[in-house]
């Protein structure tokens, strides 16, 4: 009967370091799955560019807001987060994001562009390529064409979000 009972103490230390053992293999996975942001940035860049192309530019029709008669409309900037329905509005102090507009003819002659947000993120669109710069803003260019009065343009839109604190570790 002593022997039984010694077995049954050692088999209940196994018992608890089995526990122990499977708990803390448990905590780990959750820890570096959960403890990690997504860096969601690539796809809130590009969700932002399609927007504001839906808006400038709808069914390959520009807007006819952006013109006023035959000239680009220089007050469109004023109207533009109403017009386009976004609200850059964020919790830190700091603007998170910058959209840059760009209208060129055929022969990509520069006519018209506009621009919104924290202009201190355009250098970070030329950096972007180098890859040791991860934690700089994210980048994002869309173009398309589109037609006003049977002329072509082309558009080039660029949206730049940066959240750096958020998304990056």
């Amino acid at each position: 009967m002593k022997n039984n009972r010694g077995a049954e103490k050692l088999m209940s230390v196994y018992w608890f370091v089995i526990l122990f053992l499977v708990a803390g293999g448990i905590y780990s996975m959750v820890n570096s799955f959960y403890g990690h942001p997504y860096d969601v940035r690539e796809v809130e860049s590009n969700l932002l560019s399609q927007k504001i192309a839906d808006c400038v530019s709808y069914g390959g029709i520009i807007n006819t807001e952006i013109f006023d008669g035959d000239e680009f409309n220089e007050n469109f900037t004023e109207i533009f987060l109403e017009e386009c329905a976004l609200n850059f509005q964020v919790e830190s102090l700091d603007e998170e994001y910058y959209v840059k507009i760009e209208f060129f003819d055929l022969s990509k002659k520069s006519l018209f562009a506009f621009d919104y947000g924290n202009l201190n993120f355009i250098s970070n669109c030329i950096l972007q390529e180098d890859k040791t710069y991860e934690t700089l803003a994210f980048c994002d260019k869309n173009r398309f064409y589109s037609t006003k009065n049977n002329e072509q343009y082309l558009i080039e839109v660029t949206s730049v979000i940066g959240k750096e604190e958020l998304n990056v570790k």
